[in-house]
This record gives structure tokens, C-alpha cells and sequence, in this order.
């Protein structure tokens, strides 16, 4: 049997609207019913991945923030990778100079030193509010906020550019992934949706072959590559995206009708 689904959110679970298609609610309740396990597995907060959790009535295990943390369907945290406190002022430091909008983000909070360019409609995607500290760069120095992953948001033409200078300077230190169509991210080394998912099977005990795996974007091919036999990438994903998965599906409820025929 299918014994976990892993499911990306935006552009896989959440529609345009972040909302859960009926449909996919349905087919995952009844998968949790017959025994499967669920994890949401994303670049968004732990508390946000916890509303979408209240929203389809189930409690679910969470990826978040690209993998920076794994905790249990009971709350019990797995795993947690921050960036060192030199290398998070080093990045901050580096991007300033960029007329993008920019955000530092923690667990269950996202902060921004200036809401310029992308703000308003990045904030309108969220389940909660970004808070602005304007002396974010002095917090960062003094250590008082230690983040596990820097986003960037704007055209692809300008975001494309940041990571090639990113990826020349930190290349031993940090991962970089197009996360959404106007989205960079920015890592600590080695840390990806996938290891967190590794975290999370070898606590459960489960077997990489009765794992289902959706997603749509780069920062999912983790995923893919991890666990491949049951991979689905959203037939609207990038074509490397969909290169990286087994199949592709239209919906989660239409992956997990696929992955069913395996058993």
C-alpha cells in the first residue's frame, strides 16, 4: 500500500486561490482512512503548513520551509538546519544591492527589512502576515534571529542572474532553487525537501517504495530523486521538473489514483 503521500502545496494542493480542490480532500481523506500516513512538504512556515492541515481535517507531518524543518503529524520536531551566523549575515549582506523583495525566514515567521517590488502580492499568497524589521541586517549581526532560508522575488530574467552570482560566491556553502515562477530561494548546503523527507521515512520506518511523491517546482526534483519509484510531477511543471519525476498527473487526487494500480 501507499503508506506515506507527500504532497507539495502551491501549484500542486493549493489552487491559485490556496485553496485545497475538493476532489484532492476527498481522495486524501479516504487514503488516510485505509492507512496511509500524509506530509506536506513545503517552502512555506510550519504554522502554515498546520492551517492547510485544519483546512482538510487531517493531521499531517511537515516539511517546511524546503526542508530546514521536519516535524511529526504530533508536533515532535525531527530536524532543524539554520544557516551559521556569519554565513546568514554574509548573504544579507551580499543582496542588498538588489531592488528585489526579500525576505529572511524562520520556522513559523517570515521577515523583511523593506517592502519594495513584490511585496504586497507576495504577502497576499500567505497565510500569515510578513513582519517588517527595518534594522533586520543589526538582528542578524547581534544573532538575534538565526533564519534557515532567504527568498527572492521577482521576473525570472533578474532572479536567474542573483543565483548565478550566488551560486559563484557561496558554492560550498548554500543550495539555490527556483521555487515558484517569480521565486528564488536560497539554502543552507545539503538541505532540501528530500533529505527532510529522509528524516521523516526513517523515523516512520517506511520503505522508499510505498512512498508517494507530488510536486511541481525545482525545489521538489529533491523528492523525485529520492524516492522515484512513486514520483509525480503536476503536468503543468516545468519540463525539467516533469524530466525528474516517474509520471505526471493532473491533481494529487489523479497521482494517488496512478500510484494505486503499484499495489
Amino acid at each position: 500500500m501507499i503508506e506515506l503521500i507527500v504532497t507539495d502545496l502551491d501549484g500542486t494542493l493549493l489552487d491559485e486561490g490556496k485553496r485545497v480542490r475538493q476532489a484532492d480532500r476527498k481522495m486524501l481523506k479516504e487514503a488516510v482512512q485505509n492507512g496511509s500516513q500524509l506530509c506536506l512538504a513545503s517552502g512555506r512556515m510550519q504554522r502554515e503548513l498546520e492551517q492547510v492541515m485544519d483546512s482538510i481535517g487531517i493531521a499531517a507531518h511537515g516539511v517546511s520551509q524546503n526542508g530546514a524543518f521536519v516535524r511529526t503529524r504530533d508536533g515532535e520536531l525531527l530536524a532543524e538546519h539554520l544557516f551559521s551566523p556569519d554565513l546568514a549575515v554574509a548573504l544579507f549582506e551580499e543582496i542588498q544591492r538588489e531592488e528585489l523583495f526579500q525576505l529572511v525566514c524562520l520556522e513559523h515567521e517570515l521577515l523583511t527589512h523593506r517592502r519594495i517590488g513584490m511585496a504586497a502580492a507576495v504577502e497576499s499568497r500567505l497565510f500569515a502576515p510578513i513582519r517588517l524589521v527595518p534594522e533586520l541586517g543589526s538582528a542578524l549581526l547581534r544573532q538575534e534571529v538565526t533564519p534557515c532560508k532567504f527568498s527572492f522575488f521577482g521576473e525570472l530574467k533578474r532572479l536567474q542572474p542573483l543565483k548565478h552570482r550566488l551560486e559563484s560566491r557561496f558554492r560550498e556553502e548554500v543550495d539555490l532553487f527556483i521555487s515558484d515562477r517569480d521565486c528564488l530561494d536560497v539554502m543552507p548546503r545539503g538541505i532540501s525537501k528530500g533529505r527532510g523527507l529522509q528524516i521523516l521515512a526513517e523515523h516512520l520506518h517506511i520503505s522508499p517504495e510505498n512512498i508517494l511523491t507530488v510536486g511541481d517546482a525545482f525545489n521538489d526534483v529533491s523528492m523525485f530523486e529520492s524516492f522515484p519509484r512513486l514520483s509525480f510531477a503536476m503536468s503543468h511543471a516545468p519540463e525539467g521538473v516533469r524530466a525528474k519525476a516517474a509520471q505526471t498527473a493532473e491533481s494529487v487526487e489523479s497521482a494517488v489514483k496512478q500510484a494505486m494500480v503499484h499495489f
